[in-house]
């Protein structure tokens, strides 16, 4: 061995690798990635569900407010892609969201109906798209039903001669309110019991809408009920002022009537329970398809429109009654389904 090699001449030199970080390795980017986008869509579905609690009458976030569905969709959806994804560390996150999402929509699957109470009184309220709505398949839904009091919002002249011609007139015995040519502004009350009118509701200046919301008193058998026909305006760009300004009237109508007297407000409330403004509205009051357990109750919209029914804007809202029963139906060249409620009057 020659000198040079016992010193190690001629050898090449270990390789040394620069100080610093180690190189990122694939795999781990592609974790970082994918808790990043797990983390992006909880915060947008956490941000829409949040817009529930802010009464706003922007149009955006009106809008978003009739979301919520969605997202207890999204979440659940979301919880699942992590588990399968098996990113452990963001599952606490996103089941906790769902757990809130899902404590806020389990009322609406929880029945507290009496259904072997008996029956005094059976509402209807159904918006008939400025008339256009199929007074045949009304008819036989308020038949089947056994419907003693319908509530026609949009309700027009011609729409009513289309129900006289299939038997509207021969059922029912009474009816108030007003009709009006092409125009959503109009408002009807048939009744097979005495009706007495409280008052017509058709000052706009005072109900905050263009519609008329007449209140009567409805007397059937058992017991007198107080009824209050509701279609605010929509909440369209311009307008949610207005629309807001109209489910305060609304409540300050609930509020001020006596305790004692069993009332339904029904209709076209334009709101649902998303919608800050109608939780105020319908606080103290029982949501008939609430009470029936319906879940996800979707009256809008229906004909003509490019999306699916997806939120709850027709109401049956009841105090000092007991729900028996209720449901929705819908129908032919209208926008909105029709919901019905069966209710008891207390005893005594």
């Amino acid at each position: 061995m020659g000198a040079q090699e016992a010193d190690g001449a001629g050898l090449p030199e270990p390789v040394r690798r620069p100080r610093g970080r180690r190189p990122t390795r694939p795999g781990s980017r592609v974790r970082r990635a994918l808790d990043l986008a797990i983390a992006l869509v909880l915060v947008v579905l956490v941000a829409v569900g949040a817009l529930r609690w802010l009464d706003s009458t922007a149009y955006v976030v009106v809008v978003l407010q009739t979301t919520g569905p969605f997202v207890v969709v999204g979440l659940g959806l979301l919880t699942v892609a992590t588990l399968l994804l098996r990113r452990w560390w963001m599952l606490v996150p996103v089941v906790a969201a769902l757990a809130v999402a899902a404590t806020v929509a389990a009322p609406a699957f929880r029945t507290t109906t009496t259904p072997k109470a008996e029956r005094a009184l059976t509402v209807m309220a159904a918006n008939t798209w400025i008339g256009s709505a199929n007074a045949e398949q009304l008819m036989e839904a308020v038949r089947y039903r056994s419907v003693d009091v319908l509530v026609l919002t949009e309700a027009t002249p011609a729409m009513l001669r289309r129900l006289d011609e299939v038997g509207a007139s021969d059922y029912f015995s009474r009816r108030e309110g007003v009709a009006r040519p092409g125009d959503f502004t109009g408002t009807m009350v048939l009744s097979r019991f005495p009706v007495t009118v409280r008052d017509l509701g058709a000052d706009p200046a005072r109900q905050h809408t263009p519609s008329v919301q007449p209140e009567l008193d409805v007397s059937t058998p058992r017991g007198q009920v107080r009824l209050k026909v509701a279609h605010p305006v929509a909440p369209l760009p311009g307008d949610t002022g207005q629309w807001r300004a109209g489910l305060r009237t609304l409540q300050a109508w609930v509020q001020a009537a006596p305790r004692q007297e069993p009332l339904v407000l029904a209709g076209d409330l334009n709101a649902d329970f998303g919608h800050p403004g109608f939780r105020d509205l319908a606080d103290g009051l029982v949501d008939a398809q609430r009470a029936d357990g319906d879940g996800w109750v979707r009256t809008w919209p229906f004909a003509g429109q490019r999306l699916p029914a997806y939120v709850q804007l027709d109401h049956l809202l009841s105090r000092g009654l007991t729900v028996i029963a209720a449901g929705q139906v819908a129908y032919n060249h209208a926008d909105h389904a029709a919901v019905w409620a069966s209710y008891a009057l207390p005893a005594g």
